[in-house]
């Protein structure tokens, strides 16, 4: 059925040499010739149906790309002119007329029906028009007229046919549609989660039971990061940086990674060995593909085969919860950096322009003879709008400042100190201490947003001459502190949510937010992860 169905390829639109195509010329055309034999005193007419058989194999034939559109068409004017060059009218050729439709209807949709239809109905009639005068006229007009309709009936649902077979080749609606699908079974299934779809949730759940089930002392789980390098997602009673997982090398990291079964190391997991340590390496495998690697160790008796087992369990069972929260938190920043770029754009193009276009208004309404007072009034709200203008342009540049994977936060937030804080008359002191290794991507970004968030505090209501800056990363574990010496915390206003949203940032990163006054006077702000 598929294979006598199957619609063209959009590319070379051969339609008429499609199997349905050639089964209804074969058949059509037989169907002709049994008709035309059995009808008496036509021997004559043989001549035409020779010529339709002529036409049928040139039809099938296989035409270059650019002509292929007009082979139904040709075949069907071709056709209804042999038709009607039989005299009298040889009415057992005019079912042909429905292989033409058939195969325009399949190339090119219900234009070329139409078209194809109507080259044949304007042949058959011009061709025929004297004897369409006579006493058989109202006769053989009339079935003239009920084999085009049947054409035309055949090549709408031909047309039809394609429009439901015909896949959709467009990569960029097939990936809207797809993308659609998931997201909806997403927002169905994660109202049903117990535990929900925060990836570093799910691994200190994963640690805590391995911990207990082994049991082991310390741990940690990473998740590859760019250029096979590894990053941790969560530790427990470790500094997960004392581990340096790689995958070309000879230690257990690689061994669980090449091969995807959990592997022992006597002297633990770091790069020197220690002495009554015992380490074992846990890869977290969906299907045949590993999305994270849990190290853990202990003092004391090796961990044995039945000890790797029961861990190789546990860390199936958290697999595919885990690796869903991980594309969950990648599909979250996709959609929250687009939101940004989009409000960005907005800002600029809206509110940011009919603003400078009010300025120009104002210089205008400056530049015209007046009293001094209106003078100064003016002068004054033109400063104003400037400031205002200048405020938004900060805006979106907050807006669509990000970390990514090329730029980690504390390239960002140097980036960002170096656009928005010169010409501001204010000093700014920055020390950056980052290691080899990077936070998650989530988490950068959650971070330069409060770095943001209090740098706008200190800029727009501090009256600071000065601000530090210290950022201090060594994954996990992280240390942001921002200082102003300004006029420190004033009265909180009731609409004013810097300080909530920070809050909520440092909440999702599982950090702890301080605000308080600064010894000397000022502002400080400090947000860290142990």
């Amino acid at each position: 059925m598929s294979l006598l169905l199957a619609p063209p390829d959009p590319a070379s639109d051969h339609a008429h040499r499609l199997p349905i195509v050639l089964t209804a010329r074969i058949v059509l055309y037989s169907l002709c010739l049994v008709l035309t034999a059995a009808v008496p005193s036509t021997g004559g007419r043989f001549i035409g149906t020779l010529a339709l058989l002529f036409v049928a194999v040139l039809a099938s034939l296989p035409w270059p790309d650019r002509m292929a559109w007009w082979v139904p068409v040709a075949e069907g004017v071709v056709a209804a002119a042999i038709i009607a060059g039989t005299s009298p009218l040889n009415e057992a050729l005019l079912p042909y007329l429905l292989v033409p439709a058939l195969g325009a209807g399949l190339s090119r949709g219900l234009r070329a029906v139409m078209l194809t239809v109507a080259m044949m109905g304007l042949v058959l009639v011009a061709a025929r028009g004297s004897d369409l005068r006579g006493a058989n006229a109202n006769r053989d007009l009339g079935v003239i007229l009920q084999w085009l309709v049947v054409a035309l009936a055949v090549g709408l649902m031909a047309a039809w046919a394609k429009r439901l077979l015909t896949p959709v080749n467009d990569p960029d609606l097939l990936a809207y549609e797809a993308a659609y699908r998931l997201l909806d079974q997403l927002r169905q299934v994660s109202r049903q989660l117990s535990v929900g779809l925060d990836a570093v949730t799910l691994a200190e759940s994963l640690l805590d039971d391995l911990v207990v089930a082994l049991p082991a002392e310390r741990g940690a789980i990473y998740i590859v990061g760019e250029a096979d390098r590894f990053n941790p997602l969560s530790a427990r009673a470790m500094r997960p940086e004392i581990w340096v997982p790689r995958t070309a090398d000879a230690s257990a990291w690689a061994r669980a990674w090449r091969t995807g079964k959990a592997q022992s190391s006597a002297g633990g997991l770091g790069t020197t060995a220690q002495d009554n340590v015992q380490g074992a390496v846990i890869p977290v495998r969906v299907a045949n593909r590993t999305v994270a690697l849990t190290g853990i160790e202990r003092t004391g008796l090796p961990f044995s085969p039945e000890d790797l087992a029961i861990s190789t369990a546990w860390a199936a069972d958290y697999a595919i919860r885990l690796d869903t929260a991980l594309l969950f938190s990648d599909v979250r920043l996709i959609a929250t950096t687009e939101e940004r770029r989009r409000l960005a754009r907005e800002i600029h193009d809206g509110v940011a322009q009919e603003l400078a276009s009010l300025g120009y208004v104002i210089d205008d309404l400056a530049a015209t003879p007046g009293s001094e007072p209106l003078l100064e009034g003016l002068l004054e709200l033109r400063s104003e709008t400037t400031r205002i203008i200048t405020e938004l342009r900060l805006s979106i540049f907050d807006l669509r400042s990000e970390v990514s994977a090329g730029a980690s936060f504390n390239v960002a937030l140097s980036e960002y100190v170096r656009m928005v804080m010169p010409g501001l008359g204010i000093e700014v002191h920055l020390s950056l201490n980052e290691s080899s290794q990077r936070l998650r991507i989530e988490t950068e970004a959650e971070l330069l947003r409060i770095a943001q968030e209090a740098l706008t505090n200190s800029r727009k209501h501090a009256n600071a001459a000065n601000i530090w800056i210290s950022s201090r990363v060594d994954p996990p574990s992280f240390e942001l502190v921002i200082e102003d010496d300004g006029t420190g915390l004033g009265q909180a206003r009731q609409d004013s949510y810097g300080v909530e949203i920070m809050q909520e940032r440092a909440g999702r990163m599982g950090a702890d937010l301080t605000i308080g006054d600064r010894p000397g006077g000022g502002t400080r702000v400090s947000v860290s992860r142990a």
